[in-house]
């Protein structure tokens, strides 16, 4: 039996290997021969999909704070050379956080967009931010309307990636850049591929995962939706070495017990509980030297790393 690759769209992918999306639930992994890409296929329920995720996820949010808030910080330094201001969109932004420190410490006007409610909701409050809840593609702006749009680690997330891919560009004024931050799927999904003849299903490295796209699917889904791919940058080179086992301890996490489906009834979290959580102010420049030191190694002709950075600009 063969699948349409949702990136490249070629008629042959194949069956692979079989994952966990948690404990007792197992589900067929599909490798595009043309592309790269690996995807599940049939694509699991809405659901099934929801187990995955932890109740009040975001709890994490108000202990990175600070992390957060420098990344945005940093970001706008790192835009400089390209735009000093403009309409900044954060797609998955949690708490707005990272929007907070972009605002806080540039010329752009910033927004978010966030699924859950009570994320959105507390970010709101918490830094006094735009926040919109919708999945991408039902994201509630017109057209042409934002400079600059960074979506961290969601993509591989969405039910519909191409339908999410061509809502960023819509929502993109023309020259409007696209900042996509990614795993590099052939190493996200290498370790379960290694172990899976001897040990059968495995959970992944990271739950909610339905796509796993190489450096020539991205490029083909983002031109296929009119956005012109200007780099692709790998990094976390120690998890690329663990994905191959290369590493003491490598698949210890793979070999433990599955997770089990996260309950559907949320336990409460109050924001005064969230503040609670988040630690004193770090040095910023500290932060900045480590920051800049890290981003040396995110290196254009390689593929060992285990996350992908993508700059595309709307056509």
């Amino acid at each position: 039996m063969t699948a349409t690759c949702p990136a490249c769209l070629a008629p042959n992918a194949r069956f692979a290997l079989k994952t966990l999306l948690y404990r007792g639930c197992a589900r067929d992994i599909y490798d595009c021969p043309d592309c790269g890409a690996s995807f599940h296929h049939p694509l699991p329920s809405l659901e099934d999909i929801a187990r995955c995720y932890p109740p009040f996820y975001f709890q994490g949010f108000f202990r990175q704070y600070w992390k957060d808030y420098y990344k945005g910080r940093a970001l706008a330094k790192r835009l400089l050379p390209w735009r000093r201001s403009g309409s900044f969109l954060d797609v998955g932004c949690a708490l707005g956080t990272l929007l907070a420190g972009m605002r806080d410490h540039s010329g752009w006007k910033v927004s978010g967009l966030e699924f859950s409610e009570t994320a959105a909701a507390m970010g709101r409050e918490l830094n006094h931010v735009e926040i919109a809840c919708a999945g991408l593609a039902q994201a509630p702006w017109p057209d042409a309307c934002y400079d600059c749009i960074h979506i961290n680690n969601v993509l591989e997330h969405e039910s519909e990636p191409e339908a999410a891919v061509r809502a960023a560009a819509r929502l993109l004024n023309p020259g409007g850049r696209l900042l996509l931050t990614i795993p590099n799927g052939p190493v996200d999904i290498l370790a379960n591929r290694l172990l899976y003849a001897k040990h059968g299903p495995l959970a992944t490295r990271h739950g909610g995962h339905l796509f796993f796209f190489s450096r020539r699917s991205l490029k083909l889904l983002l031109e296929r939706c009119g956005l012109e791919v200007l780099s692709i940058r790998c990094f976390h080179f120690k998890l690329g070495a663990k994905a191959r086992g290369w590493l003491p301890g490598s698949w210890r996490k793979f070999l433990a017990q599955a997770p089990k489906s996260w309950a559907q009834a949320e336990e409460g979290c109050t924001l005064e509980q969230g503040r609670k959580l988040i630690g004193p102010q770090p040095s910023w420049m500290l932060y900045w030297l480590l920051q800049q030191s890290r981003r040396l190694w995110r290196l254009p002709y390689t593929d060992f790393g285990y996350d992908l950075e993508v700059i595309a600009q709307r056509f």
